[in-house]
């Protein structure tokens, strides 16, 4: 669990750059695993560029999730226990953020899962600035 009873962060992406957060938890992470879901409403309805997942239906609402396996084109969880700190980092790949949409405003959580039981430990809402140059990008600059 996070140290807080809840976590709430907005984030912002630049879009086509990599983006990183650390969600400091109070309780080791061995023996759990994490995920994080992004969607553009709660409700999965809506797609989005960037979603991986769904046909927005109720029981598969359009979405993208990150886990602790590395998706090499979107992003990966890194889970880590130093001594007494205990962290879960998100990292999401420059060449998943360029395909989000301009206009991109969404909602993102983490949930843990331990050998009986999830809960969600962060969550809140995601936006995308829009990049003029794509310098920052995947794309190679010319000229």
């Amino acid at each position: 669990m996070p140290e807080t009873t809840k976590t709430f962060a907005n984030i912002e992406i630049l879009q086509g750059a990599d983006y990183e957060m650390t969600v400091t938890l109070d309780s080791v992470t061995d023996a759990k695993s994490y995920m994080v879901t992004i969607s553009k409403d709660f409700t999965g309805a809506t797609d989005f560029g960037g979603s991986t997942l769904g046909d927005g239906t109720s029981g598969s609402p359009y979405r993208t999730e990150v886990t602790e396996a590395n998706q090499a084109t979107i992003g990966r969880l890194l889970s880590d226990d130093t001594g007494t700190v205990y962290t879960v980092k998100l990292f999401l790949y420059a060449q998943w953020t360029e395909l989000l949409d301009d206009d991109f405003d969404g909602f993102w959580e983490m949930v843990e899962k331990d050998s009986t039981s999830y809960s969600r430990i962060a969550q809140g809402e995601i936006y995308v600035s829009k990049s003029a140059s794509r310098y920052a990008s995947t794309s190679a600059a010319s000229g």
